[in-house]
């Protein structure tokens, strides 16, 4: 977990951080009043690419993360996971973010589905 009293909340958006040892990613994001956290595997690319989040050309990594939502009927071992790239700094990421509504159509998406 990064050190919080180095974070500069004037420019976070969302708090994230990446835990190398298991390759995840972790997203912290107040959701109308409710913090919300993601956990998701990071596939760095070792490229630039958009960021989903902040729409800038940058070094990005592949975000995955499984979702909670399931068919009616579906089985047990049902799986759905949604991913896309995101910066690899997500401190620059974050002071570079104008509008929040695609971050927020991701998480919506993980946590209750399309």
């Amino acid at each position: 977990m990064p050190d919080l009293k180095g974070i500069t909340y004037r420019f976070a958006t969302y708090l994230g951080w990446t835990d190398i040892a298991t390759n995840k990613l972790f997203i912290v994001y107040d959701l109308n009043g409710k913090l919300i956290g993601i956990e998701g595997k990071y596939t760095p690319t070792n490229k630039k690419g958009v960021c989903f989040v902040c729409n800038r050309h940058t070094e990005v990594a592949l975000f995955t993360a499984v979702t909670k939502w399931k068919p009616e009927g579906a089985s047990p071992d049902y799986y759905r996971a949604i991913g896309n790239y995101l910066c690899v700094n997500s401190e620059v990421c974050n002071k570079n973010i104008t509008d929040v509504e695609v971050l927020e159509k991701f998480i919506h998406g993980v946590l209750v589905g399309p």
